[in-house]
């Protein structure tokens, strides 16, 4: 089983505190209101996201509507305002090259089996009605297996942060 058909495999204690036990539902208050998930689904982001240091808990939730499936929410668990939609991709996707997916898992720690990339997805409004875009040049880099998340600033400048979708 790679990282992006994992998701979210069995907990391992985050600084030294045993995860609540598998059975455990864990309600997430998000700006789609309350939603309910595993404990499997809380990872941790040492540093937070870019911009949001003081967000370090978050959940990795599948949004309410249906019709959005590709698409996850990394919610804050402190914040409900604090949330951020992201696509989640492996590392085999062509959008980052493998040599660059490499650094960016060394520079976070995580083990490439256990690794899956997030982009966080915008959505903007134009003249034409709504685009989306991902950011290619930070993506979130978690490591499914200990439930962690870092946010890499990749060094390579031919990456968009307004990547088409």
């Amino acid at each position: 089983m790679n990282a992006s058909e994992a998701m979210m495999p069995n907990p391992a204690p985050r600084h030294g505190v045993a995860p609540p036990q598998a059975s455990e539902e864990v309600t997430v208050e998000t700006r789609f209101g309350p939603i309910t998930c595993s404990p499997q689904a809380l990872i941790e982001m040492p540093q937070g996201p870019l911009g949001f240091a003081e967000h370090r808990s978050f959940a990795l939730l599948d949004l309410p509507n249906p019709r959005l499936a590709q698409f996850r929410l990394l919610q804050s668990m402190a914040d409900p305002a604090v949330s951020f939609v992201v696509v989640p991709t492996g590392r085999d996707s062509s959008l980052i090259e493998q040599p660059d997916i490499d650094e960016a898992c060394g520079a976070a720690g995580i083990p490439p089996a256990d690794l899956l990339v997030l982009l966080i997805v915008t959505v903007r409004q134009t003249p034409d009605g709504s685009a989306m875009t991902v950011n290619l040049r930070a993506p979130v880099m978690l490591d499914v297996r200990r439930r962690m998340a870092r946010q890499i600033v990749l060094p390579n400048p031919a990456y968009s942060v307004r990547h088409p979708l």
